[in-house]
């Protein structure tokens, strides 16, 4: 039979399980508050520290549950005083059990006192040997045992029977068990109205039959004479009344015991851990809608299981003491901990109420659109814009602008309707287009641009005034450009409303408690984002949103504007400005340059931003460039950023001295093994980019000539790059071996250079030291290849790829060997000297 063999994993490379590997907080998360308190509530429910309570409602629950079927094992027999004082029950009662052939008569105080129940026991005060005699004949022939009822024995609930206390060893003991008493915490007794009741009287004259006794244990109470024969069995005093009911239950098979101590420490674990999801996901309300249905099914489960088994009574006050506590933690600890929550909650987002930048869709629309006609009167020269918001399912516009009185006071037209013009075309195709007498001023031109997002009309937006007009006829571009940003914000605004409104009624009845602490986790990532980024920047920045307005400007920046007589307010401690105090048209225009290299259009058409040279106070850069989100295909313009950096002059040199590199003298030229310097770069390529480099066996000594610390750096960071850029699973191979032209290092990578020009690789072979974007690695290992007096080549591969080589001189170790007297070096006798012999 074959065996398999599996590899074993060295320990350094072995990876830990995901379940061995996670956090204590992870492993303990379960000892939560609610979760600790339905585990409280589960063992106290079980230790039922309620034990009075617990017995009475023992008590009244096997009371609940009597029995209305008549009894077939006990006849309640009652006698009136009179009767008792006349002798009738001790005169009549031993031939009555005789005839009838009962099973016995058990005598209630005080009736035994008058029916003879001392003599008939053998256990009179005088304890007579000849009564005891007698007592022991009459066993010995069989007669029925006429037993007195000891008041310790009656277990009572609520002043009522229940059970029976075990028997004590003595004399009646197998009298009262052969009656059918004996020890039973709890009966379900039988219903008054059950337990078949006559009068001794009614026996003792004949008008009952003696034969009802038969089979039966006679309870003789003492009970009220002249009733009814219906009335007879209620006209018993309780004692009597109660112990015969019990009797008659326990003899009918209606023993019962206390259940379990699990089984009410499972319930409340259950009922607790659904009152726990249902506060969770429902909210308060169904939580106590759930406790409520919990208590009764206790009740209902209490009720079914007495009426069925025999250890089956719950201690149910102290079951539901335990689930009130369960409820209690769940609903109380909760909302403590949810109301800390919420306070800490609506204090971070009050403190960060300027810094919410991303949330277009939540702004009101009075505060909306007029951002939106300044974001476009900064990206558009004009000198009146207005902004006209279509609304859904209507095909008549709403003006709005930031001035005082709003757009609706300049627009003269009144249809308004985009599908006519000056809106659209004649032929009904919105389109850019120069409109005059569409304002109140008829004389003043407007620039008619139609948002317009993947087919659908956003709005409109005019630029009005003869700047606007000139602006247009002599770069229309700008105002088309604009109009696609400003479409995509509004489309935006609008995807983002209808998505919010849709998760809004999914949700339902929502926690609003969850939505303030998510809303209040997003403000404080921003404030910890933001803030650090201020602090730590090297440079000044600065960040604009969507609608251009500075929210964002670092100390370094602000200094730069104050230096150019821009007004900038007060920031706060987190360098925070409100909306509308600074703007980035205000930001450009503090630059020397013309309007249209620093304009707000030129921003939004370059992808890569621009940059700007200024030269007060200190010579610097001004970068600004749009920060740019994606979605569904498309992109828009989440916000700007601009960085100001200093520019640092070069030390004045003479004409007549060009400066040389300078290399490092602590990696000078020297002899290393080339296959260990690449092996160690592609292990720490493979671990940097988790991709595979493959390496391909080293064939030969590979000893090598050059400047090893900058070949080792400059390897390492070109593997890198290759295999970050490289197709998943189609990582480089990397080969060393010796050729005849020196030691090689070929590197075959199918991914690199895919959809290169040959010039750029021309270029890049060419010079090394200005290699193209994208390429600079490669060029530092080609610089670093000719430093070590080797050469490199590339090759490509008809589509697979492009073929990196590159060739190092050998080195050849010396072997030094000692001289001899003569200082020739001594020979050895396994070294053959080959060669010319020299000059002796």
């Amino acid at each position: 039979m074959a065996k398999t063999y599996r590899p074993r994993i060295p320990k350094p490379f072995r990876i830990p399980r995901p379940m061995g590997a996670q956090s204590d907080a992870a492993r303990f998360g379960w000892l939560r508050p609610e979760v600790l308190s339905i585990v409280a509530g589960a063992l106290i429910a079980a230790v039922a520290p309620l034990d009075r309570l617990d017995y009475v409602a023992r008590g009244l629950t096997a009371a609940a549950l009597a029995d209305a079927a008549p009894s077939a094992q006990v006849l309640l027999v009652t006698a009136s005083p009179e009767s008792l004082r006349e002798g009738l029950c001790e005169r009549s009662l031993p031939g009555l059990l005789e005839r009838g052939r009962a099973r016995g008569a058990l005598l209630i105080p005080p009736a035994d006192a008058f029916c003879g129940g001392d003599a008939a026991s053998a256990a009179n005060t005088t304890r007579a040997a000849n009564a005891t005699s007698a007592a022991n004949a009459t066993r010995a022939a069989g007669a029925a045992p006429v037993v007195r009822m000891p008041p310790e024995l009656l277990r009572l609930s609520a002043g009522d029977v229940v059970g029976f206390f075990p028997l004590a060893p003595g004399e009646r003991a197998p009298e009262l068990g052969a009656l059918g008493v004996s020890a039973a915490p709890w009966v379900l007794k039988k219903a008054p109205q059950s337990v078949p009741a006559v009068s001794l009287r009614d026996l003792a004259d004949g008008q009952v039959p003696a034969s009802a006794l038969e089979g039966r244990v006679a309870v003789v109470a003492v009970g009220a004479g002249g009733v009814a024969p219906q009335a007879v069995a209620t006209s018993a005093l309780p004692p009597g009344r109660g112990i015969a009911a019990v009797l008659g239950g326990l003899l009918d098979g209606g023993r019962r015991a206390a259940a379990p101590a699990w089984v009410p420490a499972l319930f409340v674990l259950l009922a607790g851990g659904l009152v726990w999801i249902a506060r969770r996901r429902y909210g308060s309300l169904v939580a106590t809608v759930a406790l409520f249905l919990g208590v009764f099914a206790l009740a209902a489960g209490q009720g079914v299981l007495a009426a069925r088994a025999e250890a089956s009574l719950i201690a149910l006050p102290s079951a539901l003491f335990g689930l009130a506590v369960a409820f209690t933690g769940v609903m109380i600890v909760r909302g403590l901990v949810v109301q800390r929550s919420v306070d800490r909650a609506a204090e971070l987002i009050q403190r960060a109420a300027l810094f919410r930048m991303q949330g277009v869709h939540t702004l009101p629309d009075e505060e909306f659109w007029p951002r939106v006609a300044r974001l476009a009167e900064q990206a558009h020269p004009a000198d009146l814009v207005l902004i006209a918001e279509l609304p859904a399912g209507s095909w008549h516009l709403r003006f709005w602008n930031d001035r005082q009185g709003g757009g609706e006071s300049f627009v003269a037209e009144l249809r308004r309707d985009v599908r006519r013009p000056p809106y659209s075309s004649e032929q009904g195709v919105p389109a850019i287009r120069l409109s005059r007498r569409f304002l109140a001023k008829q004389d003043m031109p407007a620039v008619v641009v139609p948002l317009i997002a993947f087919g659908e009309i956003e709005g409109y937006v005019f630029f009005c005034g003869p700047v606007a007009e000139q602006t247009f006829s002599r770069e229309p571009e700008r105002a088309e450009h604009v109009g696609r940003e400003l479409a995509l914000l509004l489309r935006r605004k609008r995807l983002a409303r209808t998505a919010q409104a849709g998760a809004g009624e999914a949700r339902g009845g929502g926690s609003p408690e969850d939505d303030l602490v998510e809303g209040a986790r997003v403000a404080l990532d921003d404030l910890q984002l933001f803030g650090s980024m201020l602090r730590s920047a090297p440079v000044g920045l600065l960040y604009a949103d969507a609608f251009g307005d500075v929210r964002f400007v670092a100390p370094e920046f602000a200094k730069w504007l104050r230096a150019r007589d821009v007004t900038v307010p007060a920031e706060s401690a987190s360098a925070a400005l409100p909306p509308g105090s600074l703007t980035l048209g205000d930001v450009l225009g503090a630059t020397s340059a013309s309007d249209a290299a620093v304009s707000l259009s030129s921003v939004m058409a370059s992808d890569d931003g621009i940059e700007l040279s200024v030269s007060a106070p200190e010579p610097a850069v001004l970068s600004v460039r749009p920060l740019r989100r994606e979605s569904d295909g498309s992109s828009w313009i989440a916000g700007y950023v601009a960085a100001l950096i200093p520019v640092q002059q070069a030390a004045p040199v003479s004409d007549n001295v060009r400066p040389l590199a300078v290399r490092d003298a602590a990696d000078p030229l020297c002899a290393f093994q080339l296959g260990d310097v690449v092996a160690d770069a592609v292990a720490s390529a493979a671990r940097a980019t988790g991709r595979a480099v493959r390496l391909e066996p080293i064939r030969g000594a590979t000893h090598a000539l050059g400047h090893r610390g900058e070949l080792e750096q400059v390897l390492e960071a070109f593997l890198t790059d290759v295999a970050g850029r490289g197709l998943p699973g189609h990582g480089p191979v990397v080969s060393v071996r010796e050729a005849p032209q020196g030691v090689q290092l070929s590197i075959l990578d199918v991914g690199f250079g895919l959809g290169l020009p040959e010039s750029a690789l021309q270029r890049v072979l060419t010079a090394p030291g200005s290699a193209p974007a994208g390429l600079e690695p490669l060029g530092r290992l080609i610089v670093a290849v000719e430093d070590s007096h080797g050469h490199a080549e590339l090759k490509t591969n008809d589509g697979w790829g492009i073929t990196l080589t590159v060739t190092l001189l050998r080195a050849h170790p010396r072997a030094f060997v000692s001289a001899n007297e003569g200082g020739k070096p001594a020979a050895q006798q396994n070294v053959i000297a080959i060669g010319r012999a020299g000059p002796k």
